[in-house]
């Protein structure tokens, strides 16, 4: 295998985890398949000294300047320079000569601005940290915004969502490069739970509703997901708590925003999802494990999901 030079850019300010989810990923990548990659990481600055968001100091390999021209990925991470619009003409003049001589250019969450700055995400899709998808799509009315996904290939160039997304996407680059195999071996070394798929939502179902500030309710949100298969309906919810199901009900909605079957509804379905995207079980034995009567039931709850995100993004004011 010909070694493919991976170049992480660092800009003043970077959120390290942007640069070191990656970097980890590669690296291991290339311990698995000897010669696969050389791993580099470049500071925009004349120095390679680089202070990260919290302070933080890194020493990069070297400047854009001393980077190899025939690198074959340029990633780059995010900070706050990106979204302010204080980047370095030169550094996205950088950016746009690298776009005609890699074979693929990316970013990990706010490091779409930067992209979106040198004009390379017009006209294409793309995504960033869900709590700057809006302005993304406001500064920059020519990029499809995409709300949902963790991560976006549009031609050869990828974005990814925020911070932990950047791990995602490199697996998912290494998985292009040296297979499944090896990526989600890495993903295991890496303990991330699960290797997610680009369409798999920014925002869990367990993430996407409030946590209630009572204890045992709290507690309940905490052990759901993994006991699904042990809960029947609203009434074990109410048991685990030791409520009447009328006094849950009503607390439960008033501290999460949703009814407890909805919530229920929501875990069963995100779960189900995530067994089916990576082949861990038929549909039947799926339902089964996550707490559906059947494989009928599941599907059904999952297609309302599918329309329910389609009529969220066709509502959306980021996308054009």
């Amino acid at each position: 295998m010909t070694e493919r030079t991976i170049v992480i850019v660092a800009p003043p300010g970077v959120t390290l985890q942007d640069l070191t989810g990656p970097w980890e990923v590669f690296c291991r990548a290339a311990l698995y398949v000897p010669g696969a990659y050389r791993v580099i990481v470049a500071s925009t600055e004349a120095d390679t000294n680089v202070r990260t968001k919290f302070g933080l100091g890194i020493i990069c390999h070297c400047t854009l300047e001393e980077v190899d021209a025939a690198a074959d990925t340029v990633l780059v991470a995010g900070s706050d320079q990106g979204v302010s619009g204080a980047a370095d003409p030169a550094f996205l003049d950088w950016l746009r000569n690298r776009y005609s001589t890699c074979r693929r250019i990316g970013s990990v969450c706010t490091g779409a601005f930067y992209l979106a700055r040198a004009g390379l995400l017009a006209g294409r899709s793309a995504t960033t940290h869900w709590r700057l998808l809006k302005q993304l799509g406001k500064q920059f009315p020519d990029v499809r915004v995409e709300a949902d996904p963790i991560f976006v290939r549009d031609g050869s160039v990828y974005t990814s969502a925020g911070i932990a997304a950047g791990i995602d996407l490199a697996l998912a680059l290494v998985e292009e490069d040296c297979g499944t195999q090896v990526a989600q071996t890495i993903a295991r070394d890496l303990v991330v739970f699960l290797q997610r798929q680009a369409g798999q939502s920014q925002i869990s179902a367990t993430l996407a509703q409030r946590a209630s500030d009572r204890e045992p309710i709290r507690d309940l949100q905490r052990w759901l997901p993994d006991h699904l298969e042990q809960v029947a309906g609203v009434g074990d919810m109410a048991a685990f708590v030791s409520m009447s199901g009328r006094n849950f009900a009503r607390l439960f909605k008033r501290e999460t925003g949703v009814t407890p079957g909805i919530y229920l509804r929501k875990l069963r379905a995100e779960a189900a999802r995530r067994r089916l995207q990576h082949g861990t079980g038929k549909n039947r034995n799926v339902a089964s494990q996550v707490g559906f009567g059947s494989a009928r039931s599941m599907q059904r709850s999952l297609e309302t999901g599918v329309r329910w995100r389609a009529a969220r993004k066709k509502r959306s004011p980021t996308r054009r």
